[in-house]
């Protein structure tokens, strides 16, 4: 399927009540992915409900007046589909994806739960143990913690400072009150997405079962401002953050302002991002952990938002390595790309990659959902993902070194060391062992 077949051949309808509705018909295999996405996450908490959005998450799959605790999921399940949501920054998504022949099914339930959520204390209490549960796994990882304490310093002052996680004071003390407030606010028609992909009979199918199970919805009335919106703090000169940390490996986080997901600067970034730090090929990984030796992982992402990012360089290393001289590699090898650029050679490797890894998406219904809800919600358009395949092959080297200079600039650069508190004998020996005998055995 050609990028301009696909643009044409996605439809969009908006009902009375101010529900989106976006369909592609796919006719490739018989199912069809039906994606609901509203436009609300983190970013639309306040101090006191730190993590609701994920709460009101769980929520939605705890029953309403109409279906019973999880029976979304078992009847979704029992017919041969699958189902889930997931919580971010700007959005929350719950995902179906069923036999065809099970559409209106799937449009009735998502209905049901938008108009009729139940929220009451004891189906509160349930679900506050599991995100609770969740919440120390997750902060019970040092690394996954360090990157919670990044975002948190690098995005000061907003929103995004936050995870979706929350804080764990207001997970405790989220009341059904504030639920059912969040709920009414942020879950409605105006406020939500409705896309539908695949296996359909006509676009007009998918666009009568959404007036028929959603039309009476009751329309919203004009939505509340996001608590988190406003200028994004950028960070004010080179910063160092120093933390120890239950670890045996040493960490760096070196992380530079990034640009909003929809900026026209995003996608030649997240190229050059790619060529500087993705897998064993990637200018850091062959100089930082296999020509020097001073690092055993060595990576980067960017994490691009709704109203901004952050580019983030990362590397493990051991504790006989000064942290000051793995930042120093990493800041040298984003100096030569800023510099010099990159190869015609790494900009069509990359450029490959990421059009096949896309290109592969177009097979499969939910992917395309996923891509047309998160651009639509998140970038305001559904047409960038499709544009965007057609931009990364017109991409030049000139305009990722242009990218690069403008984002990756040392007077906004923010760097976290993490060190052990307990130095082990044996890690060290392994460090010093690596670099004295890696080069041989890799050639030998």
């Amino acid at each position: 399927m050609q990028n301009s077949e696909i643009l044409s051949g996605i439809k969009e309808h908006t009902l009375s009540n101010g529900l989106t509705v976006i369909c592609l018909k796919k006719n490739s295999a018989p199912i069809v992915a039906v994606q609901v996405w509203y436009r609300t996450g983190s970013i639309n908490e306040r101090d006191g409900i730190r993590g609701i959005s994920h709460f009101c998450e769980h929520l939605m799959f705890r029953g309403s007046q109409h279906v019973k605790p999880e029976e979304h999921a078992r009847r979704i399940n029992d017919i041969g589909g699958h189902c889930n949501a997931f919580t971010s920054e700007d959005v929350t998504a719950y995902i179906n994806s069923v036999p065809c022949r099970y559409l209106d099914m799937v449009l009735e339930l998502e209905a049901d739960r938008m108009s009729s959520l139940l929220i009451n204390e004891t189906i509160l209490e349930v679900e506050r143990n599991v995100i609770i549960e969740e919440y120390h796994t997750y902060m019970n990882n040092p690394v996954a913690k360090a990157f919670l304490e990044f975002r948190n310093d690098f995005f000061n002052g907003h929103a995004y400072a936050i995870s979706p996680l929350g804080r764990l004071e207001d997970i405790r003390a989220i009341i059904a009150a504030d639920c059912r407030e969040y709920y009414k606010q942020w879950y409605t028609p105006r406020n939500a997405v409705l896309v539908v992909v695949g296996d359909i009979d006509s676009e007009q199918q998918v666009f009568d079962g959404a007036e028929k199970h959603f039309g009476a919805i009751a329309q919203s009335a004009a939505l509340p401002e996001a608590s988190g919106g406003g200028i994004i703090p950028r960070p004010q000169g080179q910063r160092l953050i120093k933390h120890k940390v239950e670890f045996d490996v040493p960490l760096i986080i070196v992380g530079y302002p990034a640009p909003a997901s929809k900026d026209s600067d995003a996608l030649p970034l997240e190229i050059m991002q790619l060529i500087i730090s993705q897998g064993e090929t990637s200018r850091l990984h062959q100089r930082i952990v296999r020509d020097k030796s001073i690092a055993v992982m060595v990576g980067g992402m960017n994490h691009c938002l709704r109203l901004a990012g952050m580019s983030l360089f990362f590397a493990a290393f051991t504790p006989d390595i000064s942290a000051q001289k793995v930042e120093r590699a990493i800041l040298e090898e984003i100096n030569i790309i800023k510099q010099k650029g990159v190869s015609a050679a790494e900009i069509e490797k990359i450029k490959n990659s990421t059009l096949t890894s896309r290109v592969f998406e177009l097979y499969s219904a939910e992917h395309i959902c996923q891509r047309i809800g998160f651009c639509e919600i998140v970038e305001g358009d559904y047409k960038h993902w499709v544009r965007r395949l057609t931009e990364l092959a017109q991409l030049d080297g000139n305009k990722l070194q242009e990218a690069a200079n403008r984002y990756w600039n040392e007077a906004d650069r923010l760097t976290l060391h993490l060190q052990p508190k307990r130095i082990n004998p044996a890690v060290v020996g392994a460090g010093i062992f690596r670099r004295l005998f890696g080069r041989f055995l890799k050639t030998a």
